[in-house]
């Protein structure tokens, strides 16, 4: 896998603080790689992300200028990932710092040069580590996981992790798909829907580090809006957008 077969979509709402860390981690790691940042922050947080990455041709910024939702964000930019024909491997990732850039040679490693089109990073596996969040929400984490992994059949450790390296086919499976969740549960429908399809799944650890500035853009409304949808995902059949 070369740094020039790869691309990252990056969802980003209210994270200019953090966007421009996360960049210069990512070039430091995979030199000038493929950006694509799906932004639904205002006119002006958006204007100062736009300073931010000014000169960088390889970065790609989608102006949404209100909330979407995290999900619709990143298949925005797998549709604009997609546009190149010599990406042939998509990392999705957060932009609040959550996620290490360092570890996608973990990805990249275990995908062994295309075994696996789904490959998630999970805080749950042996050798993963969680840093700087209160024990309530990795308890609450785990247990919405575990609800998962036994009402959706899909036997993975965490499924809604953001860190994710996918195939080139999984991606263009996925935007001609019916997804129909927006926000963070997406991870959850997208994950179900390549494994009703027969894609290959498999995870690695990771260290999930709590965010450095701001705060977290998912609120307990769709915490329990996304859990009655996971109930109702499971009678449901993968077709066509």
């Amino acid at each position: 896998m070369k740094n020039n077969d790869i691309a990252i979509v990056i969802p980003s709402y209210n994270e200019v603080k953090n966007i421009g860390i996360l960049i210069k981690s990512i070039s430091r790691e995979l030199g000038e790689t493929k950006i694509i940042i799906v932004d639904d922050s205002s006119v002006s947080e958006n204007k100062k992300l736009k300073d931010i990455i000014k000169g960088k041709r390889n970065i790609k910024l989608i102006s949404r200028l209100k909330k979407e939702g995290r999900g619709s964000a990143v298949l925005d930019g797998f549709r604009e990932v997609l546009k190149d024909k010599n990406k042939k491997y998509i990392f999705e990732m957060d932009s609040d710092l959550a996620h290490d850039p360092k570890e996608m040679k973990r990805f990249i490693k275990q995908d062994n040069g295309g075994e696996y089109d789904l490959i998630i990073g999970s805080r749950y596996l042996s050798g993963s580590k969680i840093i700087n969040i209160a024990p309530s929400r990795t308890i609450m984490s785990r247990i919405i996981n575990k609800v998962l992994y036994y009402w959706l059949g899909i036997h993975i450790s965490d499924h809604t992790s953001g860190f994710r390296l996918y195939s080139r086919n999984a991606v263009k499976f996925l935007v001609k798909t019916k997804i129909n969740s927006k926000g963070f549960i997406t991870l959850s429908e997208t994950a179900y829907k390549l494994f009703l399809s027969g894609f290959r799944i498999s995870e690695v650890p990771i260290t999930w580090n709590y965010r450095r500035y701001g705060k977290s853009n998912v609120d307990n409304k769709e915490l329990i809006n996304s859990l009655f949808f996971v109930i109702r995902m499971r009678f449901e059949k993968v077709s066509n957008s």
